[in-house]
Parts: structure tokens; sequence; C-alpha cells
């Protein structure tokens, strides 16, 4: 009987992790890419991995002047005229991840160099 349990969680285990697609956390993987950067301003991509229980993100930049915030279903985004703070070439942006019920799942913050 005990063996039989054992062998019915062990396959219930390996049923659970062989269905189940995403283990990942949302937002484990951010990237950016920084183009364009003039001294002023610059055009940064930011992609992170997908992931099922995550519906739509929003991506932003604290630093930026006015504030930027940009919507999306997709593991990527674009923005435009990233601005650092002053005196400097950092510029502060994050990404939040929302489930189907519009709360948050993870939030990142993310610290650029727009030098790179």
């Amino acid at each position: 009987m005990k063996s039989l349990m054992l062998l019915t969680l062990l396959i219930l285990t390996v049923g659970v992790i062989s269905i189940n697609e995403a283990f990942a956390e949302p937002l484990e993987n951010v990237r950016t890419f920084v183009s364009n950067y003039d001294g002023n301003s610059a055009t940064v991509k930011i992609s992170w991995n997908g992931d099922n229980s995550s519906r739509d993100y929003a991506v932003g930049c604290v630093s930026c002047t006015p504030n930027i915030v940009e919507s999306t279903t997709g593991n990527s985004v674009t923005i435009y005229n990233v601005t650092p703070f002053p005196n400097g070439s950092f510029a502060l942006l994050y990404v939040i991840s929302y489930d189907s019920e519009n709360n948050i799942i993870t939030a990142k913050q993310l610290v650029v160099n727009l030098k790179q």
C-alpha cells in the first residue's frame, strides 16, 4: 500500500511538471538594448521572458520628463525619448506584469546606463 501511494505521488508529480508549461516567474529575464543616445535621450528596447500567467504588461520610465508608460500584451516594447536623471546617463525604467484580473504579479526596476 505504501509503495502504491509513493508510485501514485511520483506519477502525479511528473504529470504536473510535464503538463505545466511555465515554471519561470514572470520577468525573470529582463534585457535592455540602448540605441540612438545623443547625450539627451535614447531609444531603449526592453524584452523579457514570456509567462502564461501574465495577461499584459506596463513598461515605463521614471526618470523621463514627462514620465512615459506603455502597455503591451507581448514580450517586448521599445520606448523612445528615454531621458536620464539630471547630470548623468542613468535612466530608471520599470516593467510590471498583470494577471487576467488586473492584479500585479511581478514588478522589476531597471537602472539603465544610456551610454551603453
